[in-house]
Parts: C-alpha cells; sequence; structure tokens
C-alpha cells in the first residue's frame, strides 16, 4: 500500500485534493470528471493499477459499444472506458454496498452507466459478501448463501435479457474467485456472445479459479486470441465471422 501511495504522490503531484477526513479528491488528465478515493485504503492500489500501471490497456481495433463491468469496485475501470470510449454503454455489477456507493459517486456525470448492486453467478440467487482473506474493500468474495445471503446473484443470461443484449464487447471481471463458479457451468448460451474478456484470475487465493474458465474458453471458442498485461487474462474471440 506504501508503494502505491508513494507513486500517486510522484505521478499527480499538486492534483490531488482532500475533500473530506475520508475522501480523496484525484483530478487526472484526459479524465473528465474528478475521480474519489477513500483514503487509507485498497482504492489506492486500484487507482494506480488502472491509471498509472496502465493493467486495462487494451490492444483493441474498433471501439467497443457495450461493456460489462463484473466486479466493478469503485468504478475506475469504467472511469476509464467512458473516457476512451465516450458513447460506450457500460453496466456495473458489483455486490458490496460500500463499494457500490463510491461506483455510483465516481459515474455520476457520465451518461449511458447503469448499476447493479448485486454479484455475477452462474445461477441467479442469494449470495454473502465479506472479507474473507482480510485484504480491504478490493478483494471482498461473495458465497452462494441461500438462508442468510443479502446480497442479489445475477447470472449472465439474466443480465443479457435484462438490457437486452445480444453480444458483449468487453466483459470486464475482477470477482475475487467467482470466476470459479461463473464458468463452471450455464455458461453455453452467453460465453459465444462475449467479443473480449478482460479477467483477473484468482488461484492465489483461492486453488481452482483457472481451469474452469480455460475449460469453458476451449469448448466454446473455436479461435481465440490470448495475451496478458499486469494480474489481467485477455482472451479475445476471433470464433465468430461477425466480428
Amino acid at each position: 500500500m506504501k508503494k502505491y501511495l508513494k507513486q500517486i504522490k510522484n505521478y499527480f503531484t499538486n492534483k490531488q485534493t482532500v475533500k473530506s477526513e475520508n475522501l480523496i479528491e484525484m483530478k487526472v488528465k484526459n479524465v473528465k470528471f474528478p475521480i474519489y478515493l477513500r483514503k487509507e485504503t485498497s482504492d489506492i492500489p486500484t487507482y494506480s493499477q488502472i491509471f498509472v500501471e496502465n493493467e486495462y490497456k487494451l490492444k483493441n481495433k474498433t471501439a467497443p459499444k457495450i461493456i460489462v463491468d463484473g466486479g466493478a469496485n469503485i468504478g475506475l475501470f469504467a472511469v476509464l472506458m467512458k473516457n476512451l470510449y465516450p458513447t460506450v454503454k457500460i453496466i456495473c455489477v458489483e455486490p458490496d454496498k460500500e463499494n457500490f456507493q463510491m461506483l455510483k459517486k465516481n459515474l455520476e456525470f457520465y451518461d449511458d452507466v447503469y448499476f447493479e448492486n448485486c454479484g455475477i453467478w452462474n445461477k441467479d440467487t442469494k449470495l454473502k459478501v465479506y472479507d474473507k482473506y482480510q485484504m480491504g474493500k478490493w478483494a471482498m468474495v461473495v458465497e452462494e448463501d441461500l438462508q442468510n445471503g443479502d446480497i442479489v446473484a445475477i447470472s449472465m443470461n439474466t443480465l443479457m435479457q435484462k438490457y437486452n443484449l445480444s453480444h458483449i464487447d468487453f466483459l470486464k471481471l475482477d470477482v475475487e474467485t467467482s470466476e470459479k463458479q461463473i464458468f463452471a457451468n450455464n455458461y453455453e448460451n452467453w460465453l459465444p456472445k462475449i467479443k473480449t474478456i478482460i479477467i483477473e484470475i484468482h488461484d492465489w487465493m483461492e486453488e481452482g479459479c483457472s481451469k474452469p474458465f480455460f475449460e469453458a474458453i476451449n469448448k466454446t471458442f473455436q479461435n481465440y486470441k490470448y495475451y496478458t498485461n499486469g494480474e489481467n487474462t485477455v482472451i479475445e474471440n476471433h470464433s465468430s465471422d461477425e466480428w
């Protein structure tokens, strides 16, 4: 955390303002509206990953029209995308209630952005969300809990039906081990409709997260391009002639 704080202070000298006791306002080059971070939280390294280390610098040749941001956290990936592609439609999905409030704050002035306070899963169910690994707000984990879960889980099929999506250009997933469930089953209908997946795989948190993901990719995509950028794995679906 101290490393990231030092990086940001060096990079954005005189561009940060203490907005309140708990929030820092960041004015970032080429970003239309200020960004808000919670002081002394994992918002700081999250910010560094996206705006300093450029871990979401993609190799796409065409501008996306539809993005689903799964595990949107406080909205920094969505902010980046809206400034790169102002006309893109973004659906942000974030289960943690405190992160969700910050997500809406950081994106309140952008058009065509939609918010879902829920978790992506392989079926519609109920989840509990908690800091399972004591890693802070950038690593909140969800688990199915039908009796006590207070967060709705939404499947990709349901999400696409709700927003009438025929395809998704970018599916970004940073879902803190939930990829293990998302790609375990019930992906056969929606996965072929994804053009590019940007995912952080969390085997380092829970063993076995990568296996169902790559099995689903290899079963679904006849032709694809694979590369990594920082902690992210990027899969470009080249299977459809339409793309």
